[in-house]
């Protein structure tokens, strides 16, 4: 079956942005019709990347609201240049007027856009850390690839699509962040730190059992003190009632005597 009509991909970002290129339907010039898009487009870029950076400043994370909004702000600059930045300045002033290969049609304006999504992963890798018994700083590392994404977007003009993306971004960082915490507390981490010439991963594991908590991983390290090491043990914990972990906890501190214990929970 053959189309009878060539489908089009026209938008309404599409449509903002013939109504600014064309100067407010001639009411004033095309450049300053343009200029004011690329002021539009970095002030909406701060609005949607900043409410993500406010909300994991919100949260204690040290990525927070300056570092996401630059990310965005830069990524934003970066596909501006990439439509507007590369005229062929020289024919420009020689003949007044560029030619048909310099143009923007003729240009491919992803090519900066691929090099700023690849780039952005040193910066969310940074956000990563790995601390024994879990990877803490995977949701930050992420909104800061959507705060990329953003930029882009609104330096290319899809001011809908990333006004959407924004808010289906922040559904998921406020509302389902009481989901993911449900969750977690289902799968807590014990944390103590026991002297070092005490073994006592078998005793730990009876009283696990005990209360039917199963130990799912465990981590050691040895730490740095005046007088000797001591051992800082996480155990990954999995339980059916929440009283039989606190009981659990409780046990461990009476009959180990750990130096410290308490119960941590998953934050990403």
């Amino acid at each position: 079956m053959i189309l009878s009509q060539v489908l089009s991909w026209d938008t309404w970002d599409a449509d903002i942005i013939r109504w600014f290129n064309s100067g407010f339907h001639g009411a004033t010039s095309q450049e300053a019709g343009n200029f004011v898009l690329m002021i539009c487009s970095l002030l909406l870029t701060v609005l949607l990347t900043g409410a993500l950076g406010f909300e994991r400043e919100y949260r204690g994370h040290d990525a927070g609201l300056r570092t996401h909004v630059l990310i965005g702000v830069g990524s934003c600059l970066v596909m501006m240049i990439s439509i507007y930045g590369f005229t062929p300045w020289d024919e420009v002033f020689v003949t007044g007027s560029a030619t048909t290969s310099g143009s923007p049609a003729a240009r491919d304006p992803s090519r900066l856009a691929a090099q700023v999504v690849s780039g952005i992963g040193f910066l969310g890798a940074g956000a990563i850390i790995q601390n024994g018994v879990g990877v803490k700083g995977l949701t930050t590392a992420t909104t800061l690839w959507v705060a990329m994404a953003l930029g882009l977007a609104c330096g290319g003009g899809n001011f809908l699509l990333a006004g959407m993306t924004a808010v289906v971004a922040l559904f998921v960082l406020i509302i389902l962040h009481s989901v993911d915490r449900w969750i977690a507390r289902r799968d807590p981490v014990v944390i103590m730190v026991i002297e070092n010439n005490k073994p006592a991963l078998k005793e730990i594991m009876v009283v696990a059992e005990r209360y039917g908590i199963t130990i799912k991983e465990t981590h050691s390290e040895l730490l740095t003190n005046q007088n000797d090491t001591p051992i800082r043990m996480s155990l990954r914990c999995s339980h059916n009632n929440p009283a039989s972990i606190a009981a659990f906890v409780e046990e461990l501190r009476d009959s180990i005597k750990p130096l410290e214990i308490h119960l941590a929970v998953r934050e990403r």
